[in-house]
């Protein structure tokens, strides 16, 4: 059946999901820019309004994931798990700095503003936490999956092309 399949719709596949990926991110940066990571109240818009992008760019990498899969694809399957793990990585710092800088934006509000600050905070909070484990599982689960498909691949004989000594 994989091969009924055109070529061309996984292509459209990973096209997709590349255009998911960096749609969100030109969309981020155009909202914010000029960066001015130096200064806190930016950085803390900034970090407050990516944690709501998170989840176009995982989506898109997962599509590429699991086109990679099917059309068993090691190299595109590598690199969304590679990207993946660096990503979580990246997440983790950005959870540290965005916790310090509600905190430290949450001083500099009137009394009664705080506690919306804090729980705004919180909730953005929670949306890195989630995105860093399933970027973190994504990667570790793509890096597994290309090494069997590689072993697979190793194993598996090969199919005769249009100029064959066999008969």
């Amino acid at each position: 059946m994989n091969d009924r399949i055109s070529p061309l719709l996984a292509w459209c596949a990973y096209l997709v999901g590349f255009a998911l990926i960096l749609t969100a991110a030109i969309d981020l940066f155009t909202t914010v820019w000029p960066p001015r990571p130096t200064d806190m109240a930016w950085r803390y818009g900034f970090l407050g309004l990516a944690a709501g992008y998170l989840q176009t760019p995982t989506l898109g990498l997962a599509l590429i994931a699991g086109t990679a899969i099917w059309k068993e694809h090691v190299l595109p399957l590598r690199a969304v798990g590679a990207i993946s793990l660096v990503t979580a990585l990246i997440l983790l710092a950005v959870i540290g700095i965005f916790s310090l800088d509600v905190l430290a934006m949450r001083q500099l509000r009137p009394a009664e503003a705080q506690a919306g600050i804090l729980m705004g905070g919180v909730f953005q909070a929670v949306k890195y936490v989630v995105a860093t484990g399933v970027v973190a599982l994504l990667g570790q689960g793509c890096l597994k999956t290309a090494k069997a498909i590689s072993r697979d691949l190793a194993h598996r004989p090969r199919k005769p092309g249009i100029v064959s000594a066999a008969q």
